[in-house]
């Protein structure tokens, strides 16, 4: 069982991954039996991750350095604010977004549970504008919430939204 193993196979270092435009893929969920990925990932200040949903996968995330403000179940869902060292879960089927309110970068690891989201995020390396974005949905079952960004864009004081036309 053990003969396929090396430590080349078992060993993500600090720079390593597949990096799709700030996202970087350290483990695929096809290396793990299909359970899940591992991302890491980062927010600007004043950066809005959109508002949007996934039909097949559980999420977490975990803050590695600055602070992060969650929306868990939409507009009038609940908001709270995660630092450094938290996790946050994000449920299968329930909206969730998150921003960067301070002026220092946040840094995160994302858990993904099953192989789709990490397909999602090699697709828009190749055309990240938001209406490609929104219709993820058939193919990834994500649903974004595009007309709640510019109410949360204001209401936050945020200047833009990862991932759309950078």
């Amino acid at each position: 069982m053990t003969t396929n193993l090396s430590a080349e196979k078992l060993l993500i270092k600090p720079g390593e991954g597949q990096d799709i435009k700030g996202t970087i893929i350290k483990v695929r969920a096809g290396d793990l039996g299909n359970d899940f990925s591992i991302m890491e990932a980062q927010i600007d200040p004043k950066q809005l991750l959109a508002p949007h949903m996934h039909d097949h996968e559980d999420q977490a995330v975990f803050v590695i350095t600055g602070e992060l403000e969650f929306e868990v179940g939409g507009e009038d869902g609940l908001r709270f604010t995660a630092g450094a060292g938290s996790y946050v879960i994000k449920p299968r089927g329930v909206s969730h977004c998150f921003w960067n309110l301070k002026s220092e970068t946040a840094r995160y690891i994302e858990l993904s549970g099953r192989s789709n989201f990490e397909d999602f995020v090699e697709d828009s390396e190749d055309d990240p504008s938001l209406v490609t974005t929104i219709k993820a949905k058939p193919k990834y079952g994500i649903t974004f919430f595009p007309y709640r960004i510019p109410k949360l864009l204001k209401d936050n004081g945020l200047t833009s939204v990862v991932g759309v036309g950078d």
